[in-house]
């Protein structure tokens, strides 16, 4: 074990600094660090106050879009049929957050008209995802923009050959003259201001670095910046359920502290709402930063949706956060 995953130990339970003075062992240490972080996210759970669970969510209601990831949203028409178009239904019954992410992207884009052919969008940190190719077919044009070859520790996430040939990542045929793929900074975007309809951008901005997320607020103000006015703004992030403090991802108070009060034209289309139901907290699943989902059993993944992750002592899910600029 690292000094550094050794400090942070010992960050999460102060406690533990006693058994270091003492000259416990080190394996011991971990093990005990194992069962308080379990404890911490178990009591969360058991103390959750009512006012923020939903015991039943009536799937036929109106898609709230600024929320959390629920599980039961897979049982929604709306998300089930877009899920359908981006080739994001699996036959084996897997539940993953971010193809919601997608959907529910998607879905506001029609809500507020952005779905035709004379709209344009750009995305950020797009990687390899599905949307730019499903946006080809129905809007004027879209922009794929990501550090593609650029950054070795993404280049799982945003792979050179993408930029090169991105036809071979599409899973079903698509208008190749509507989408442009760029290498580019999403903290500095090429493009002049006002030039977009929508602009979007699923699970990335988190990872822009800065302290106090000001590179997730960078790559806002940019795509802000080069959005037009009455334009939309469609962000999904990491949130921290239990409100643990973390550097990439937002809790209760730093997803307004560090983004939504610090943006001078983007407004949220709706309040943002930051409880979650009871089935979809039955749904935690254990991670570990080594992890990969793809990798996994098929048996286990079917049997494990992975909307609410715990990592240690955070307990985190997406959320989406859709904006329309003044």
């Amino acid at each position: 074990m690292s000094l550094k995953q050794r400090i942070n130990i010992m960050r999460r339970h102060p406690s533990i600094i006693v058994d270091f003075f003492r000259a416990k062992n080190w394996k011991e240490i971990e093990q005990k660090s194992v069962r308080l972080d379990q404890e911490d996210i178990n009591g969360f759970i058991a103390n959750l106050g009512k006012n923020s669970l939903i015991d039943h969510l009536n799937t036929s209601d109106h898609i709230r879009l600024n929320r959390l990831c629920y599980v039961e949203d897979w049982e929604n028409p709306e998300i089930i049929d877009t899920l359908s178009q981006l080739h994001k239904l699996h036959s084996e019954g897997f539940i993953h957050r971010k193809d919601w992410e997608w959907a529910i992207g998607i879905l506001a884009m029609q809500k507020f008209g952005k779905l035709n052919e004379n709209c344009t969008a750009l995305g950020v940190g797009t990687g390899t995802e599905p949307v730019p190719f499903y946006l080809a077919n129905k809007i004027k044009q879209v922009y794929a923009t990501d550090l593609y070859g650029e950054n070795s520790a993404w280049e799982r996430a945003a792979p050179l050959e993408f930029y090169n040939n991105p036809e071979a990542y599409s899973a079903f045929p698509y208008n190749k003259d509507a989408l442009t793929v760029s290498i580019m900074d999403g903290t500095k975007l090429e493009f002049p201001s006002e030039t977009f309809d929508v602009t979007f951008s699923f699970s990335s901005v988190e990872h822009f670095g800065g302290k106090n997320h000001s590179g997730a607020l960078r790559g806002l103000r940019e795509m802000e910046r080069v959005l037009k006015s009455d334009g939309l703004a469609i962000i999904t992030t990491e949130y921290i359920i239990n409100n643990k403090d973390h550097k990439e991802f937002f809790n209760k108070r730093t997803i307004y502290s560090d983004l939504v009060n610090k943006l001078d034209y983007l407004h949220l289309v709706e309040p943002l709402y930051l409880g979650t139901t009871t089935k979809t907290l039955n749904t935690v699943i254990d991670f570990s930063m080594d992890m990969n989902w793809d990798s996994l059993e098929s048996d286990y993944k079917k049997i494990h949706p992975l909307i609410v992750i715990r990592l240690r002592n955070i307990l985190f899910t997406s959320i989406v956060l859709v904006f329309k600029k003044s």
